[in-house]
């Protein structure tokens, strides 16, 4: 599983200059295109994505056409961006942003036709995962007066949780700590143990800490039946929602016993204290979890290396958030056709595969191609193999399977894998059903909510 993140930094950003460079002498017609720097294949200088896009477009409408690719540092930049003027075709939000440019109407529906199967070309809506598809037309949002669903105004583009990066040295991390979200207070890991820097990421884990009891009370009685699954993400989501002033202030307590455990609040540096050994527990994204545990093992390398670090990721057992990268098309987009013509050519299960093997995050595009070449590419166990498990994958790339219902399942989604995996990378791209029926997405702060926020967070990372 090598990975080549490292370098894709470079390539995109250098992609994208050179393309805003040529603009001024270039007749094509223009697609504006926002996306997170490392979120694209750049593959070799003669052919990354973009320029393999701008190439089919040509084949396939016999029209020329120049990407013009930004580059946002984060959903908070790319929203001052776009409320500054700046324009835009198409955006890659994630679903707090999402919710919050629907919200102000800053962005269209999808047509109706990107949704029609019959149309060759429409990759996304044949090849999207049953369960991004499921979880997309399940989740709401505020459109004025109207409550529209996350699938009538993006589609999926990269997905997944957030969790603990930790070193399984028994003398170091007990891995039973890092099921709980209680392990930021921990004196056991002062200073050993980071959390994200920003409001979002961390006031999550403040509520999951404030609602433990809670939690666990609702997850008994999911898995006694009482509530159905629908119901229980339902209750889920309403708790690590809550912005009540008086939730918000209980957490803000909780958040300062944190601060005084932690190493620090990091965005990127976490990757390398742990490798390093600086820390041990390290709060982190999904896809981000990946590449610690790639650079640690050295599958960057060249060759082996002398003393591999064998990392493990863990999603608490209460509640986590499960977050997601979505395509949208602007209010204000000059080439609609355009638009859903590069979203249908990055869902290609091919070029989706290119993709998550070029930035390890995890494509929202599962068909049977994507298995195969991806999720048993990697993961699936050498014949003859004995230190192994079985992997139930149904959920993510089987079209009948319903979430909860066994007898919907089929063995052609269920492979074995090496035991350790159920720990580490195949388990961050991929979690098991039972994990994922607990991890819910978290709306968009309201403006006077968002105030409050900032307000405590001044107050905690003062501290």
């Amino acid at each position: 599983m090598k990975k080549v993140i490292a370098i894709a930094v470079a390539g995109v950003i250098g992609l994208a200059g050179l393309m805003l460079t040529n603009s001024a002498t270039d007749n094509r017609t223009v697609l504006k295109v926002a996306n997170w720097a490392e979120y694209i294949d750049g593959g070799d200088a003669d052919s990354p994505l973009i320029h393999e896009f701008e190439q089919w477009y040509k084949q396939q409408t016999g029209k020329d056409i120049r990407v013009e690719y930004c580059i946002a540092d984060d959903n908070e930049t790319l929203y001052n961006m776009i409320k500054m003027g700046d324009h835009f075709d198409l955006v890659c939000p994630s679903e707090y942003m999402l919710m919050k440019l629907v919200a102000e109407e800053r962005v269209q529906a999808l047509p109706t036709s990107f949704f029609d199967t019959t149309i060759e070309t429409n990759y996304y809506a044949k090849y999207v995962s049953p369960f991004i598809d499921k979880t997309f037309g399940s989740n709401t949002m505020k459109k004025g007066e109207e409550t529209v669903s996350w699938k009538e105004y993006a589609a999926g583009y990269m997905w997944g949780t957030t969790g603990f990066v930790y070193n399984p040295d028994p003398e170091l991390v007990n891995e039973a700590d890092v099921q709980n979200w209680s392990v930021f207070t921990n004196p056991k890991y002062k200073g050993k143990i980071t959390a994200k820097n920003n409001i979002r990421d961390t006031y999550f884990t403040g509520l999951a800490m404030h609602y433990d009891t809670e939690l666990r009370a609702l997850k008994a009685q999911y898995q006694q039946g009482d509530l159905t699954f629908a119901e229980y993400q339902a209750k889920l989501k309403g708790k690590m929602n809550d912005t009540d002033p008086a939730t918000m202030d209980a957490v803000k307590g909780k958040l300062l016993q944190m601060t005084d455990n932690l190493y620090g609040f990091e965005t990127d540096e976490g990757k390398a204290k742990i490798i390093a050994g600086d820390i041990w527990i390290n709060y982190q994204w999904s896809g981000d979890a990946v590449y610690i545990m790639d650079v640690a093992e050295g599958l960057y390398d060249d060759e082996p290396v002398e003393n591999p670090l064998y990392l493990r990721y863990s999603i608490p057992e209460t509640a986590s958030n499960l977050w997601f990268d979505g395509w949208t098309i602007t209010k204000d987009c000059k080439n609609v056709d355009a638009a859903t013509m590069f979203i249908n050519f990055l869902s290609m299960p091919e070029n989706a595969v290119r993709n998550m093997n070029y930035i390890g995050y995890t494509s929202c595009i599962g068909n049977q191609y994507v298995y195969e070449n991806f999720a048993l590419d990697y993961y699936e166990a050498e014949e003859g193999e004995t230190d192994v498990v079985e992997y139930d994958l149904n959920y993510y790339f089987n079209p009948n399977y319903v979430m909860g219902d066994p007898s919907t399942a089929s063995d052609d989604y269920v492979f074995y894998t090496y035991s350790d995996q159920v720990k580490r990378q195949l388990f961050a791209q991929y979690p098991d059903e039972e994990t994922l029926s607990r991890c819910v997405a978290m709306d968009y702060f309201s403006y006077e909510a968002n105030a409050r926020a900032n307000s405590m967070w001044s107050d905690i990372t003062f501290f």
